[in-house]
Protein backbone atom coordinates (compact mmCIF):
# COMPACT_ATOMS: atom_id res chain seq x y z
CA UNK A 1 0.00 0.00 0.00
CA UNK A 2 2.97 2.39 0.81
CA UNK A 3 4.54 1.73 -2.31
CA UNK A 4 1.69 2.11 -4.44
CA UNK A 5 0.72 5.38 -2.54
CA UNK A 6 4.10 6.32 -3.47
CA UNK A 7 4.49 5.44 -7.38
CA UNK A 8 0.87 7.59 -7.33
CA UNK A 9 2.91 10.82 -5.80
CA UNK A 10 5.59 10.21 -8.15
CA UNK A 11 3.22 10.14 -11.21
CA UNK A 12 1.32 13.44 -9.87
CA UNK A 13 4.85 15.09 -9.38
CA UNK A 14 6.40 13.81 -12.52
CA UNK A 15 2.62 15.27 -14.75
CA UNK A 16 3.18 18.49 -12.76
CA UNK A 17 6.23 19.14 -13.94
CA UNK A 18 5.06 17.92 -17.62
CA UNK A 19 2.50 20.81 -17.32
CA UNK A 20 4.79 23.13 -16.39
CA UNK A 21 7.51 22.30 -18.79
CA UNK A 22 4.29 22.73 -21.56
CA UNK A 23 3.38 25.91 -20.79
CA UNK A 24 6.93 27.19 -20.60
CA UNK A 25 6.68 26.15 -24.34
CA UNK A 26 3.91 27.85 -24.83
CA UNK A 27 5.26 31.34 -23.18
CA UNK A 28 8.02 30.49 -25.32
CA UNK A 29 6.16 30.27 -28.63
CA UNK A 30 4.34 33.11 -27.83
CA UNK A 31 6.47 35.82 -26.98
CA UNK A 32 9.59 34.54 -28.88
CA UNK A 33 10.09 34.20 -33.34
CA UNK A 34 12.48 32.41 -34.15
CA UNK A 35 13.55 29.98 -37.72
CA UNK A 36 12.18 26.14 -38.07
CA UNK A 37 12.90 25.02 -41.26
CA UNK A 38 10.07 22.21 -41.02
CA UNK A 39 7.30 24.86 -40.94
CA UNK A 40 6.08 25.83 -44.80
CA UNK A 41 4.56 29.02 -44.06
CA UNK A 42 6.42 30.64 -46.79
CA UNK A 43 9.19 32.05 -44.87
CA UNK A 44 10.06 29.24 -42.68
CA UNK A 45 9.39 31.03 -39.32
CA UNK A 46 7.73 30.39 -36.18
CA UNK A 47 5.87 33.86 -35.91
CA UNK A 48 5.12 34.45 -32.50
CA UNK A 49 1.43 34.71 -30.77
CA UNK A 50 2.25 38.35 -30.03
CA UNK A 51 3.61 38.86 -33.67
CA UNK A 52 0.87 38.01 -34.99
CA UNK A 53 -1.38 40.00 -33.03
CA UNK A 54 0.96 43.20 -33.41
CA UNK A 55 1.08 42.91 -37.17
CA UNK A 56 -3.43 43.08 -36.83
CA UNK A 57 -3.27 46.01 -34.27
CA UNK A 58 -6.64 48.46 -35.11
CA UNK A 59 -6.07 51.87 -36.33
CA UNK A 60 -5.81 53.80 -32.75
CA UNK A 61 -2.82 51.79 -32.16
CA UNK A 62 -1.34 51.15 -35.24
CA UNK A 63 -2.55 54.45 -37.68
CA UNK A 64 -4.46 53.56 -40.97
CA UNK A 65 -5.92 55.50 -43.77
CA UNK A 66 -8.83 57.71 -43.65
CA UNK A 67 -11.34 58.26 -46.41
CA UNK A 68 -14.81 60.15 -47.26
CA UNK A 69 -16.47 59.66 -50.36
CA UNK A 70 -19.27 62.22 -51.33
CA UNK A 71 -22.61 60.02 -52.28
CA UNK A 72 -24.80 60.74 -54.92
CA UNK A 73 -27.88 58.96 -55.99
CA UNK A 74 -27.73 56.34 -58.47
CA UNK A 75 -30.60 56.52 -61.37
CA UNK A 76 -30.22 52.92 -61.94
CA UNK A 77 -30.95 52.08 -58.40
CA UNK A 78 -33.52 55.19 -57.48
CA UNK A 79 -36.63 53.47 -57.52
CA UNK A 80 -35.84 50.54 -55.29
CA UNK A 81 -35.60 52.98 -51.86
CA UNK A 82 -35.05 56.44 -50.64
CA UNK A 83 -31.39 57.24 -50.63
CA UNK A 84 -31.01 57.06 -47.04
CA UNK A 85 -32.05 53.74 -47.60
CA UNK A 86 -29.51 53.44 -50.16
CA UNK A 87 -26.82 54.81 -48.23
CA UNK A 88 -26.90 52.14 -45.48
CA UNK A 89 -27.07 49.64 -48.01
CA UNK A 90 -23.99 51.40 -49.23
CA UNK A 91 -22.12 51.15 -45.63
CA UNK A 92 -23.13 47.27 -45.51
CA UNK A 93 -21.66 46.32 -48.81
CA UNK A 94 -18.31 48.34 -48.09
CA UNK A 95 -18.38 46.43 -43.94
CA UNK A 96 -19.00 42.53 -45.65
CA UNK A 97 -16.18 43.65 -48.50
CA UNK A 98 -14.03 45.06 -45.72
CA UNK A 99 -14.25 42.48 -43.25
CA UNK A 100 -13.84 39.64 -46.44
CA UNK A 101 -10.66 41.26 -46.81
CA UNK A 102 -9.95 41.11 -42.98
CA UNK A 103 -9.90 44.03 -42.03
CA UNK A 104 -13.28 43.51 -39.78
CA UNK A 105 -11.80 46.71 -37.01
CA UNK A 106 -12.58 48.88 -39.80
CA UNK A 107 -15.30 51.99 -39.17
CA UNK A 108 -17.59 53.02 -42.41
CA UNK A 109 -20.44 55.14 -40.89
CA UNK A 110 -22.66 58.37 -42.86
CA UNK A 111 -21.51 61.59 -42.30
CA UNK A 112 -23.41 64.75 -42.72
CA UNK A 113 -26.19 62.60 -44.74
CA UNK A 114 -24.50 62.69 -47.92
CA UNK A 115 -21.15 61.56 -47.09
CA UNK A 116 -19.27 58.24 -46.23
CA UNK A 117 -16.26 57.82 -44.17
CA UNK A 118 -13.88 55.26 -43.95
CA UNK A 119 -11.02 54.30 -41.72
CA UNK A 120 -9.29 51.18 -41.94
CA UNK A 121 -6.60 50.51 -39.97
CA UNK A 122 -2.96 48.78 -41.12
CA UNK A 123 -3.22 50.97 -43.92
CA UNK A 124 0.14 52.80 -45.33
CA UNK A 125 -1.88 54.90 -47.90
CA UNK A 126 -4.64 55.65 -49.80
CA UNK A 127 -4.01 53.55 -53.01
CA UNK A 128 -4.13 50.28 -50.92
CA UNK A 129 -7.67 51.41 -49.59
CA UNK A 130 -8.70 51.51 -53.00
CA UNK A 131 -7.12 48.51 -53.91
CA UNK A 132 -8.75 46.70 -50.95
CA UNK A 133 -12.59 48.38 -52.19
CA UNK A 134 -11.51 49.56 -55.42
CA UNK A 135 -12.44 52.88 -57.44
CA UNK A 136 -15.84 53.21 -57.30
CA UNK A 137 -17.21 53.20 -60.78
CA UNK A 138 -19.68 52.30 -63.26
CA UNK A 139 -20.10 48.05 -63.70
CA UNK A 140 -22.04 47.13 -66.79
CA UNK A 141 -21.91 44.03 -69.55
CA UNK A 142 -21.75 44.16 -72.80
CA UNK A 143 -21.96 41.93 -76.09
CA UNK A 144 -19.46 41.34 -78.17
CA UNK A 145 -20.18 44.68 -80.03
CA UNK A 146 -19.09 46.60 -77.11
CA UNK A 147 -20.81 49.60 -77.54
CA UNK A 148 -23.48 51.41 -75.37
CA UNK A 149 -26.51 49.90 -77.35
CA UNK A 150 -24.85 46.33 -76.59
CA UNK A 151 -25.22 46.88 -72.60
CA UNK A 152 -27.63 44.09 -71.16
CA UNK A 153 -26.50 43.61 -67.82
CA UNK A 154 -25.36 46.05 -65.04
CA UNK A 155 -24.09 46.33 -61.52
CA UNK A 156 -27.65 46.30 -60.03
CA UNK A 157 -28.48 43.13 -61.38
CA UNK A 158 -25.40 41.76 -59.42
CA UNK A 159 -25.73 40.80 -55.71
CA UNK A 160 -22.77 39.50 -55.37
CA UNK A 161 -19.19 38.56 -56.84
CA UNK A 162 -16.91 35.93 -55.18
CA UNK A 163 -13.53 34.05 -56.02
CA UNK A 164 -14.42 30.61 -57.22
CA UNK A 165 -11.42 27.72 -57.44
CA UNK A 166 -12.59 25.59 -60.44
CA UNK A 167 -9.57 23.23 -59.78
CA UNK A 168 -6.04 22.49 -58.75
CA UNK A 169 -4.19 25.68 -59.40
CA UNK A 170 -7.47 27.01 -61.52
CA UNK A 171 -8.94 30.35 -60.49
CA UNK A 172 -12.14 32.61 -61.15
CA UNK A 173 -14.82 34.19 -60.24
CA UNK A 174 -18.44 33.71 -59.04
CA UNK A 175 -20.69 36.30 -60.06
CA UNK A 176 -24.17 36.05 -57.87
CA UNK A 177 -27.34 37.54 -60.01
CA UNK A 178 -30.91 38.81 -59.15
CA UNK A 179 -33.67 37.38 -60.94
CA UNK A 180 -34.00 39.83 -63.51
CA UNK A 181 -30.28 39.58 -64.02
CA UNK A 182 -29.87 36.00 -64.40
CA UNK A 183 -32.62 36.07 -67.06
CA UNK A 184 -30.78 38.89 -69.14
CA UNK A 185 -27.24 37.03 -68.62
CA UNK A 186 -28.86 33.90 -70.16
CA UNK A 187 -30.69 35.67 -73.06
CA UNK A 188 -27.05 37.18 -73.63
CA UNK A 189 -25.52 33.83 -73.41
CA UNK A 190 -28.07 32.48 -75.99
CA UNK A 191 -27.47 35.35 -78.28
CA UNK A 192 -24.00 35.33 -78.09
CA UNK A 193 -23.42 31.36 -78.36
CA UNK A 194 -20.95 28.85 -77.08
CA UNK A 195 -17.28 30.76 -78.51
CA UNK A 196 -18.99 34.06 -77.86
CA UNK A 197 -17.53 36.69 -75.45
CA UNK A 198 -19.30 38.73 -73.08
CA UNK A 199 -17.62 41.99 -72.11
CA UNK A 200 -17.01 43.78 -68.80
CA UNK A 201 -16.89 47.51 -68.83
CA UNK A 202 -15.62 49.49 -65.77
CA UNK A 203 -16.72 53.21 -66.09
CA UNK A 204 -16.45 52.42 -69.94
CA UNK A 205 -13.31 50.71 -69.88
CA UNK A 206 -13.08 47.04 -70.63
CA UNK A 207 -11.76 44.71 -67.89
CA UNK A 208 -12.55 41.62 -68.96
CA UNK A 209 -13.91 39.57 -71.76
CA UNK A 210 -14.80 35.84 -70.72
CA UNK A 211 -15.48 33.23 -73.23
CA UNK A 212 -18.78 31.29 -73.07
CA UNK A 213 -17.82 27.88 -73.01
CA UNK A 214 -21.30 26.82 -72.30
CA UNK A 215 -25.16 27.80 -72.70
CA UNK A 216 -25.73 26.75 -69.56
CA UNK A 217 -24.24 29.72 -67.49
CA UNK A 218 -27.06 32.19 -66.18
CA UNK A 219 -28.38 29.14 -65.02
CA UNK A 220 -29.48 29.22 -60.90
CA UNK A 221 -28.23 33.10 -61.21
CA UNK A 222 -25.07 32.42 -61.06
CA UNK A 223 -21.77 32.34 -64.05
CA UNK A 224 -18.68 31.21 -63.53
CA UNK A 225 -15.54 33.38 -65.45
CA UNK A 226 -12.50 31.96 -65.73
CA UNK A 227 -9.49 33.22 -67.68
CA UNK A 228 -5.84 31.68 -68.22
CA UNK A 229 -4.94 35.34 -67.02
CA UNK A 230 -6.17 34.05 -63.46
CA UNK A 231 -3.01 32.19 -62.44
CA UNK A 232 -3.30 32.63 -58.96
CA UNK A 233 -6.30 33.46 -56.63
CA UNK A 234 -4.93 37.01 -55.99
CA UNK A 235 -5.30 37.74 -60.08
CA UNK A 236 -9.44 36.14 -59.95
CA UNK A 237 -9.51 38.84 -56.22
CA UNK A 238 -8.66 41.16 -58.71
CA UNK A 239 -11.38 41.49 -60.84
CA UNK A 240 -13.77 40.54 -57.99
CA UNK A 241 -12.79 43.78 -56.51
CA UNK A 242 -13.25 45.76 -59.61
CA UNK A 243 -16.45 44.46 -60.17
CA UNK A 244 -17.95 44.70 -56.80
CA UNK A 245 -16.59 48.55 -57.07
CA UNK A 246 -19.87 49.12 -58.80
CA UNK A 247 -22.67 47.36 -57.00
CA UNK A 248 -22.63 49.95 -54.72
CA UNK A 249 -26.66 51.43 -54.12
CA UNK A 250 -25.14 55.05 -54.42
CA UNK A 251 -22.45 56.60 -56.70
CA UNK A 252 -19.26 57.38 -54.93
CA UNK A 253 -17.75 60.11 -55.86
CA UNK A 254 -14.60 62.54 -55.52
CA UNK A 255 -13.04 61.01 -52.19
CA UNK A 256 -11.00 62.79 -49.89
CA UNK A 257 -8.11 60.73 -48.25
CA UNK A 258 -5.58 61.31 -45.32
CA UNK A 259 -3.35 59.12 -43.42
CA UNK A 260 -3.78 58.65 -39.72
CA UNK A 261 -0.81 58.63 -37.07
CA UNK A 262 -1.33 56.25 -34.23
CA UNK A 263 -2.72 58.18 -31.12
CA UNK A 264 -1.12 55.99 -28.66
CA UNK A 265 2.22 55.70 -29.98
CA UNK A 266 4.63 52.78 -29.05
CA UNK A 267 5.68 54.67 -25.57
CA UNK A 268 2.12 54.36 -24.53
CA UNK A 269 1.78 50.45 -25.95
CA UNK A 270 4.90 49.67 -23.67
CA UNK A 271 3.86 51.20 -21.11
CA UNK A 272 0.53 49.16 -21.22
CA UNK A 273 2.16 45.75 -21.25
CA UNK A 274 4.60 46.66 -17.71
CA UNK A 275 1.32 47.45 -16.33
CA UNK A 276 0.14 44.63 -17.62
CA UNK A 277 2.52 42.33 -16.14
CA UNK A 278 3.09 44.14 -12.70
CA UNK A 279 -0.41 43.83 -12.17
CA UNK A 280 -0.29 40.34 -13.22
CA UNK A 281 2.71 39.28 -11.05
CA UNK A 282 0.56 41.19 -7.94
CA UNK A 283 -2.39 38.96 -8.82
CA UNK A 284 -0.27 35.88 -8.49
CA UNK A 285 1.34 36.90 -5.06
CA UNK A 286 -1.77 37.74 -4.00
CA UNK A 287 -3.20 34.31 -4.93
CA UNK A 288 -0.40 32.70 -3.06
CA UNK A 289 -0.93 34.41 -0.31
CA UNK A 290 -4.61 33.99 0.28
CA UNK A 291 -5.29 30.12 -0.62
CA UNK A 292 -1.31 28.86 -0.44
CA UNK A 293 -1.14 25.85 -3.03
CA UNK A 294 -4.21 26.49 -4.62
CA UNK A 295 -3.09 29.94 -5.77
CA UNK A 296 0.20 28.31 -7.30
CA UNK A 297 -2.08 26.15 -8.90
CA UNK A 298 -4.53 29.09 -9.70
CA UNK A 299 -1.17 31.17 -11.26
CA UNK A 300 -0.44 28.38 -13.53
CA UNK A 301 -3.99 27.86 -14.38
CA UNK A 302 -3.79 31.46 -15.40
CA UNK A 303 -0.31 31.10 -17.17
CA UNK A 304 -2.22 28.44 -19.09
CA UNK A 305 -5.20 30.45 -20.02
CA UNK A 306 -2.80 33.27 -21.28
CA UNK A 307 -1.15 30.99 -23.68
CA UNK A 308 -4.13 29.53 -24.60
CA UNK A 309 -5.84 33.14 -24.92
CA UNK A 310 -3.08 34.82 -27.11
CA UNK A 311 -2.78 31.72 -29.45
CA UNK A 312 -6.52 32.09 -30.37
CA UNK A 313 -6.05 35.92 -30.58
CA UNK A 314 -2.77 34.71 -32.82
CA UNK A 315 -4.86 32.74 -34.80
CA UNK A 316 -8.56 34.10 -35.57
CA UNK A 317 -8.00 36.70 -38.00
CA UNK A 318 -11.39 38.35 -37.42
CA UNK A 319 -9.66 39.88 -34.31
CA UNK A 320 -7.85 43.33 -34.82
CA UNK A 321 -5.99 44.15 -31.57
CA UNK A 322 -7.60 47.62 -29.91
CA UNK A 323 -7.90 50.26 -27.05
CA UNK A 324 -11.55 48.57 -26.35
CA UNK A 325 -9.61 45.21 -27.65
CA UNK A 326 -7.17 45.65 -24.69
CA UNK A 327 -10.05 46.21 -22.29
CA UNK A 328 -11.40 43.34 -23.14
CA UNK A 329 -8.29 41.23 -22.48
CA UNK A 330 -8.08 42.75 -18.83
CA UNK A 331 -11.76 42.13 -18.32
CA UNK A 332 -11.36 38.50 -19.44
CA UNK A 333 -8.80 37.96 -17.72
CA UNK A 334 -10.11 39.45 -14.37
CA UNK A 335 -13.44 37.42 -14.68
CA UNK A 336 -11.23 34.18 -15.17
CA UNK A 337 -9.51 34.75 -11.95
CA UNK A 338 -13.09 35.77 -10.23
CA UNK A 339 -14.01 32.20 -11.34
CA UNK A 340 -10.95 30.77 -9.39
CA UNK A 341 -11.79 32.79 -6.41
CA UNK A 342 -15.27 31.37 -6.80
CA UNK A 343 -14.46 27.87 -6.35
CA UNK A 344 -12.00 28.19 -3.76
CA UNK A 345 -13.97 30.06 -1.10
CA UNK A 346 -16.67 27.23 -1.64
CA UNK A 347 -13.83 24.46 -0.49
CA UNK A 348 -12.68 26.75 2.31
CA UNK A 349 -16.72 26.85 2.79
CA UNK A 350 -17.02 22.93 2.24
CA UNK A 351 -13.94 22.19 4.46
CA UNK A 352 -15.44 24.27 7.00
CA UNK A 353 -18.14 22.29 7.32
CA UNK A 354 -16.24 19.37 8.15
CA UNK A 355 -15.38 17.62 5.12
CA UNK A 356 -12.22 15.95 4.49
CA UNK A 357 -9.88 17.59 2.44
CA UNK A 358 -10.28 15.61 -1.25
CA UNK A 359 -13.71 15.66 -0.45
CA UNK A 360 -13.90 19.48 0.24
CA UNK A 361 -12.32 20.31 -2.79
CA UNK A 362 -14.75 17.77 -5.23
CA UNK A 363 -17.38 19.61 -3.74
CA UNK A 364 -16.32 22.64 -4.10
CA UNK A 365 -15.66 22.72 -7.70
CA UNK A 366 -19.01 20.40 -8.17
CA UNK A 367 -21.13 23.59 -5.99
CA UNK A 368 -18.92 26.07 -8.35
CA UNK A 369 -19.99 25.42 -11.85
CA UNK A 370 -23.62 27.23 -11.59
CA UNK A 371 -22.69 29.96 -9.87
CA UNK A 372 -19.58 29.92 -12.81
CA UNK A 373 -21.41 29.09 -15.39
CA UNK A 374 -24.58 31.64 -14.69
CA UNK A 375 -21.99 34.96 -14.78
CA UNK A 376 -20.54 33.64 -17.78
CA UNK A 377 -23.48 32.89 -19.52
CA UNK A 378 -24.47 36.51 -19.13
CA UNK A 379 -21.13 37.92 -20.30
CA UNK A 380 -21.73 36.06 -23.58
CA UNK A 381 -25.08 36.34 -24.43
CA UNK A 382 -24.17 40.18 -24.04
CA UNK A 383 -20.56 40.11 -26.18
CA UNK A 384 -22.98 38.15 -28.78
CA UNK A 385 -25.57 41.27 -28.93
CA UNK A 386 -22.09 43.92 -29.13
CA UNK A 387 -20.41 41.73 -32.11
CA UNK A 388 -24.37 41.71 -34.02
CA UNK A 389 -25.45 45.11 -33.50
CA UNK A 390 -21.98 46.95 -33.03
CA UNK A 391 -19.18 47.91 -35.81
CA UNK A 392 -15.55 48.37 -36.02
CA UNK A 393 -14.01 48.34 -32.64
CA UNK A 394 -17.10 47.49 -30.80
CA UNK A 395 -17.76 44.41 -32.32
CA UNK A 396 -13.23 43.55 -31.88
CA UNK A 397 -14.04 44.13 -28.33
CA UNK A 398 -16.54 41.98 -28.32
CA UNK A 399 -15.32 39.12 -30.29
CA UNK A 400 -12.19 39.32 -27.95
CA UNK A 401 -14.33 39.48 -24.57
CA UNK A 402 -16.21 36.18 -26.25
CA UNK A 403 -13.04 34.29 -26.75
CA UNK A 404 -11.40 34.90 -23.11
CA UNK A 405 -14.76 34.13 -21.35
CA UNK A 406 -15.20 30.52 -23.17
CA UNK A 407 -11.03 29.79 -22.69
CA UNK A 408 -11.58 31.12 -18.69
CA UNK A 409 -14.41 28.82 -17.83
CA UNK A 410 -12.47 26.14 -19.56
CA UNK A 411 -9.14 26.55 -17.64
CA UNK A 412 -11.33 27.12 -14.15
CA UNK A 413 -13.45 23.87 -14.87
CA UNK A 414 -11.36 21.86 -16.59
CA UNK A 415 -7.82 22.55 -16.47
CA UNK A 416 -7.69 23.84 -12.70
CA UNK A 417 -9.80 20.89 -11.59
CA UNK A 418 -7.22 18.18 -12.98
CA UNK A 419 -4.35 20.47 -11.61
CA UNK A 420 -6.17 20.41 -8.44
CA UNK A 421 -6.69 16.42 -8.55
CA UNK A 422 -3.39 16.06 -9.17
CA UNK A 423 -1.69 17.88 -6.60
CA UNK A 424 -4.16 15.86 -3.58
CA UNK A 425 -2.02 12.83 -4.55
CA UNK A 426 1.16 14.83 -3.91
CA UNK A 427 -0.19 16.66 -0.32
CA UNK A 428 -3.47 14.74 0.76
CA UNK A 429 -3.56 15.78 4.15
CA UNK A 430 -2.06 19.05 5.21
CA UNK A 431 -5.11 21.57 4.93
CA UNK A 432 -2.79 24.02 6.18
CA UNK A 433 -1.03 24.23 3.02
CA UNK A 434 -4.35 25.24 1.23
CA UNK A 435 -4.99 28.18 4.07
CA UNK A 436 -7.87 26.13 4.86
CA UNK A 437 -8.79 26.10 8.65
CA UNK A 438 -12.27 24.72 10.48
CA UNK A 439 -14.89 25.88 12.65
CA UNK A 440 -14.68 24.38 15.91
CA UNK A 441 -16.49 25.38 19.27
CA UNK A 442 -13.85 26.66 22.39
CA UNK A 443 -16.12 27.67 25.86
CA UNK A 444 -18.85 27.92 24.05
CA UNK A 445 -17.75 30.20 21.12
CA UNK A 446 -17.32 29.14 17.53
CA UNK A 447 -13.92 30.31 16.18
CA UNK A 448 -11.95 29.41 13.32
CA UNK A 449 -8.83 27.42 14.01
CA UNK A 450 -6.40 25.83 11.19
CA UNK A 451 -5.71 21.86 11.46
CA UNK A 452 -2.80 20.80 11.96
CA UNK A 453 -2.10 17.76 9.88
CA UNK A 454 -1.95 14.97 13.02
CA UNK A 455 -5.22 16.45 13.86
CA UNK A 456 -6.54 16.14 10.50
CA UNK A 457 -5.38 12.35 10.15
CA UNK A 458 -7.73 11.82 13.55
CA UNK A 459 -10.54 13.01 11.73
CA UNK A 460 -10.33 11.47 8.94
Amino acid sequence: MTDRRIMTKTKAIVRLCMVIFLVGIGITLTFVSFRIPVINNGTGTWESSMGAISERMGIDLRGGVLAVFYAEPNPETQAEGSFQDQLRATVRRLESTLGQRGFVEATVVIQGGNRIRIEVPGLNDSEELMDVIGRPADIDFRLSGGTDNDIFLTGRHIQGVSTHQAGLGEWGVRLHFTNEGGNLFRDAVQTEGVGGTIRIFSNGQQISAPRIDSTDAGRDNTAIITSPEFRTERDAEELVTRIESGLFEVRLRDPETSIIPPTLGEGAITAGIIAFIVGLLFMFIFMFLLYGDLGLLSNLSMLIYSVLFLGALATFNAVQLTLPGIAGIILALAMAVDANIIIFERIKDEFRSGKRMGVAVESGFNKSIATIFDANITTIIAAVVLFLLGTGPIRGFAIVLLLGVVISMFCSLVVLRSLAKTYLFINPHNAKRLRLSQIKTVDGTRVEVQVKKKERKLNV
